[in-house]
């Protein structure tokens, strides 16, 4: 797995400032009114956090009961709300996006494309099964800044990596990172806030916080990069059609 590599280290005296990423795709969702909100980019139909067309996107749903229902999602989320960056989360997206959980295997399908991913993905299904995996504590990496994960680790089956496989068979690159995105920053944190956050993400990155079974995967349509507006294009399970 890539989680060392890709997580963010801070420095003393270093408080969380938003990069370009979240600036566009997830501020303008999340406190259309700060100012570092990137509105628009010329050449591409992204307005205020939302596509004009949308993508489409392989992901791994996680169940909202098993998420609310783990104790130690619970013990994280009351530490969470305990904490002097508490006022700077964005709470009510928590609640907006628990019916939307998932870690993304695989973005940018074209529509043309989807039937032929689907079918390879139900393949590979066939020959896996429904994947165990666990998700850990809190992570924090390079990229979109303001946002926090839980980074997922599937099962091990027969020595290989059963997301590696799904994205072989269809043809993209081995990403070795599958992050749910659950909390966002509707502000920056200052140096004493980024302190906090940052003993509260390594007195929690080795403990377990979910495990759970995916029996299935989905192709997502979706107008924004928190999946406020996605929809299931089809549901792919081992041995059966897409819906």
């Amino acid at each position: 797995m890539a989680y060392r590599s890709a997580r963010k280290i801070f420095q003393p005296d270093e408080g969380v400032a938003f990069d370009e990423g979240y600036r566009l795709a997830h501020l303008p969702l999340i406190n259309a009114g700060h100012p570092a909100v990137i509105s628009a980019v010329e050449g591409h139909d992204y307005r205020n956090g939302t596509y004009e067309k949308a993508r489409y996107a392989l992901v791994m749903p996680i169940s909202a009961d098993a998420f609310l229902e783990s104790d130690e999602v619970q013990a994280l989320e009351l530490a969470m709300k305990s904490s002097g960056f508490a006022p700077k989360i964005a709470w009510e997206i928590c609640e907006l996006r628990r019916s939307r959980l998932h870690a993304t295997l695989a973005s940018g399908i074209s529509e043309a494309d989807l039937d032929r991913c689907a079918a390879a993905v139900r393949d590979r299904l066939d020959a896996i099964g429904s994947i165990s995996v666990c998700l850990k504590g809190p992570f924090q990496g390079t990229r979109n800044t303001g946002r926090i994960y839980f980074p997922v680790y599937p099962q091990n089956i027969r020595g290989e990596d059963p997301f590696a496989l799904i994205q072989k068979s269809i043809g993209v690159a081995r990403t070795k990172l599958y992050l749910v995105g659950y909390y966002h920053m509707s502000q920056e944190l200052d140096p004493l806030e980024t302190r906090e956050l940052a003993e509260l993400i390594d007195q929690w990155r080795d403990r377990i916080v979910v495990t759970t079974n995916i029996p299935f995967l989905e192709l997502y349509a979706t107008n924004d990069d928190l999946a406020l507006s996605a929809r299931v294009h089809a549901k792919i399970s081992a041995g059966g059609r897409p819906a």
